[in-house]
């Protein structure tokens, strides 16, 4: 009877861990967001796409960490788009960001 006790005791602690680290890995690679921008209508959502390390960047108007971070080099960019960037281009909603993003970095 104690040895059922301990394995299900131990295959629950198991699953504890493993449904853990997947909210985890979730939360890390942006999948899973809390933001209070998420709820809103897309006309309200604001985005600036910029540059960091060298790459084309978007941040969620305010917050100061990439919201993504794209595979384009600011490099391969001609200057006048290297520029916009460094002043940072200001989008509004989702639709105008992946229009945005195609012409930037396709």
């Amino acid at each position: 009877m104690k040895r059922i006790i301990l394995i299900s005791v131990t295959g629950a602690i198991l699953i504890g861990c493993v449904i853990a680290q997947s909210l985890a890995e979730q939360s890390a690679a942006g999948n899973v967001s809390l933001s209070l921008s998420d709820k809103l209508p897309d006309s309200e959502k604001r985005f600036v796409m910029g540059e960091d390390k060298g790459r084309v960047v978007v941040y969620r108007a305010g917050e100061s960490e990439p919201f993504m971070t794209t595979d384009t080099f600011t490099y391969s960019l001609p200057k006048a788009d290297k520029q916009k960037l460094e002043q940072g281009i200001i989008i509004e909603g989702e639709a105008a960001l992946r229009r945005t993003l195609e012409d930037y970095c396709s």
